[in-house]
Parts: structure tokens; C-alpha cells; sequence
């Protein structure tokens, strides 16, 4: 059972899967795709789906952060987003450390909540829907390991009941529902850039996350189809060094209206071609955002069309339910001297992978590596592979 979980991960280059071994070096190029991602007969997109019935549309790779950006010179609107407003007074306010309503005349006593080690609190403040159902209170704090401003939030009905508490903050609501709280949000820029969308339902407390890790974000798009369609969201898991390679995860994802996740679906791409740049990999990439056309219901339920184009190409892949597997990691083995580049070798147990620098996919967790080169003491590294990420290890 242990060798055939470990040789479980497909090489799928659409209808000509290839079983890897664990440690499967990249000697050109990789392509996996989740397991309930079919490829399809690609088909031109529909002008008169259910959801935008009359409306011309425009392919939804100009909808993503870095085509919009580059286009317009600020970030995607979200129309169907509407922002949580300052507090209205006549609602609520906080005075003497205590929560007042307006309405009900209920005094509130709030208590301040444990701030991580580290934090620098300020004083609390209030948000508010529109129609005042939902209360917010919002304790901001500075956390200087991470340089950044942190929130936690307390949401209140209009009774005075607390509901939820958070660990972040939720900047908008849905305009059709607004018992659906949203945060889109980007935190740092250049190297350590992470995007991060939330969904909150207050009356349940529970709160939805998509992210990917701080450093490796690529492309991103999240937007709604039509008015009554779903989220959409798709997010790009970027790794690149120069004399190496590159690679590419894109995960697709399907939101509904209530905040749940109806269906998932991930891709994996690298190749082994020295100093690729950001155009280079998203062109060899056959499921980037850049490419991406449409996403299409289907008429099976819970099944999505997602087409994608480059030139005079098209590919589609059929979606079906949520993938929850692990996903193949890409690792680069890197030498720590550069001038050593070539001349070290390494093993993974007892297998000879080759001489550094390499990049290769295996599965997450932890692995047992040897490092060696001719009259030198061999070195053991134990390593921590990562699913969902760019697992970039120095020897």
C-alpha cells in the first residue's frame, strides 16, 4: 500500500497520463491536473448562458488583477461587492469601553481580546451595515514581525447578541445578500505580495479562505457571473530561479451565493528552461490565467466548461465537484555556493537524483536527502515538502 501511494501522482498531459516516481526530476516539462478535471473538445463560448443572457462578454482573463492593472492602471472593479461602512452614531458608538445601540438602548461591556505577542493595539472602532443589522467592532493592532496592520472583529446583530469573532476584517458584503460579509484583500507587494479572499457568515461564525503563499503569488481574478452566477475565483501559485526553471499551479474555484464551495479544481505546470520571464512561463503554461476565456455552467449539475486560448489554440477541461487531494509539489534543489553548481550530487534515500542545481516534483512531506561530491563526508538534509507551494531548498 505505502509503494502505491507513492508512486499516486499523475504526470497528465490530457489523455496521456504517466505514473511519477516520488521524486520525478524535470528534465523539460510537467503537466498534472487534478483528478475531476477532464479535457474536453474546446467549443466557442456562449453569448446567452442562463447567467448573462443578452449581454456580450468579454473574456475573463481581462478581468484578472495583473491584465486589469496593466490596462488600467488601478486594480478590477468589484460591482457586486458593497464596502461596510464607517459607523453610523445613530446606530451604535463606543464610549467608556462599552458598546451602546441606539436602538435598543443596551449597554454593551467590551472586553479586550488577547492581541498576538508582539502586537501594538490601538483603540477600537465601529462599522456597520447599511440596512444596521450588523454591528462591527474592530480592534486594529500593528504586528511588527510581520510589519503589517492586523485586525481582529467582533460582529454584533442589532439586539446586541455577538455572533462571530474574527481574526481579520470584513471590508464588504454581497449587494444581493447582505448576510454574506467579503474581504478581498492584498497585503506587502514585490516579493512577499500575498492575495487572500474571504467569505463570512455571521450567523453561522464561520468564515471561507483562498490564498496563496506570501511570495509566490501570481495572477489573480475573482469576480461573479452575472448577477445571479457564482464567484469565481482563480489564483495563480508562482515559483521561478533563473538558471533552474519555473513553475505554475493555478487553482480554479467556484463560490456560491451563501459563501460555500461547490466545486475546485487544480493544474500544475513547471519547466526546466534557464531564465524564464513572466510572459515565457504564462505562454507555456496551457491553464495560466492569461488564457483563460470562460467558465461555463454545464448541463450536469455542479459540472463547469472552462475554456481557455492562445493564438489560433484552444483547450477546454470539464470541472466536476471539489478536489481535495494533496497537490504535487515542485521543488528546486538549489547548491548554497553557486560555484559549486555541477559538480555536488544528491540522493533522496537511497535514489541518485543527479547534480545540483535541479528541479523536480514529488509529493509533500518530509524527505531524507543526502548531499555528496567526490572526497567530501556525505551531509543528510531533512526537508519539508509543501503541497500548494514552491518548496525552494538550498544544500
Amino acid at each position: 500500500m505505502v509503494s502505491v501511494l507513492l508512486y499516486s501522482f499523475l504526470i497528465i498531459l490530457f489523455s496521456q497520463p504517466v505514473v511519477a516516481e516520488p521524486f520525478e526530476p524535470v528534465e523539460r516539462d510537467f503537466l498534472w491536473t487534478s483528478s475531476n478535471l477532464a479535457p474536453v473538445q474546446p467549443v466557442h463560448p456562449k453569448q446567452d448562458s442562463k447567467s448573462l443572457k443578452g449581454k456580450k462578454t468579454q473574456p475573463l482573463k481581462a478581468l484578472s488583477y495583473k491584465s486589469y492593472l496593466d490596462q488600467k492602471g488601478s486594480h478590477p472593479p468589484y460591482p457586486f461587492l458593497k464596502p461596510i461602512n464607517k459607523n453610523n452614531r445613530s446606530i451604535a458608538e463606543i464610549k467608556n469601553g462599552r458598546l451602546l445601540l441606539r436602538k435598543t438602548g443596551k449597554s454593551i461591556s467590551l472586553d479586550t481580546p488577547s492581541f498576538p505577542q508582539g502586537a501594538s493595539p490601538v483603540p477600537p472602532y465601529l462599522l456597520t451595515t447599511p440596512n444596521g443589522k450588523w454591528i462591527l467592532v474592530v480592534y486594529p493592532y500593528y504586528l511588527h514581525q510581520d510589519k503589517e496592520n492586523k485586525y481582529l472583529t467582533e460582529v454584533y446583530t442589532e439586539q446586541g447578541n455577538r455572533v462571530a469573532t474574527y481574526d481579520s476584517l470584513p471590508t464588504h458584503f454581497l449587494a444581493s445578500r447582505p448576510d454574506l460579509f467579503v474581504s478581498p484583500e492584498r497585503t506587502g507587494c514585490c516579493e512577499s505580495l500575498k492575495w487572500t479572499i474571504r467569505f463570512y457568515r455571521p450567523n453561522q461564525g464561520w468564515v471561507s479562505e483562498y490564498s496563496c503563499p506570501e511570495g509566490f503569488c501570481g495572477d489573480i481574478l475573482f469576480t461573479k457571473l452575472g448577477d445571479r452566477g457564482p464567484f469565481i475565483i482563480v489564483q495563480e501559485i508562482a515559483g521561478k530561479v533563473g538558471e533552474v526553471g519555473a513553475s505554475m499551479q493555478t487553482n480554479f474555484y467556484i463560490v456560491e451565493n451563501d459563501g460555500s464551495l461547490s466545486a475546485s479544481g487544480k493544474t500544475l505546470y513547471a519547466s526546466r528552461e534557464s531564465y524564464l520571464d513572466q510572459k515565457r512561463i504564462e505562454s507555456l503554461s496551457p491553464f495560466a490565467i492569461s488564457k483563460l476565456i470562460s467558465i461555463e455552467p454545464l448541463p450536469e449539475k455542479g459540472s463547469w466548461l472552462l475554456l481557455f486560448e492562445a493564438g489560433d489554440q484552444r483547450k477546454g477541461l470539464k470541472l466536476t465537484s471539489k478536489h481535495t487531494d494533496p497537490v504535487p509539489s515542485p521543488v528546486f534543489l538549489l547548491p548554497k555556493d553557486p560555484l559549486t553548481a555541477g559538480k555536488k550530487e544528491i540522493k533522496l534515500g537511497n535514489r541518485h537524483l543527479g547534480k545540483l542545481p535541479l528541479l523536480g516534483i514529488t509529493h509533500p512531506g518530509q524527505m531524507n536527502f543526502t548531499l555528496f561530491s567526490e572526497g567530501e563526508k556525505e551531509e543528510k538534509f531533512y526537508k519539508e515538502i509543501q503541497s500548494d507551494f514552491v518548496n525552494i531548498l538550498v544544500f
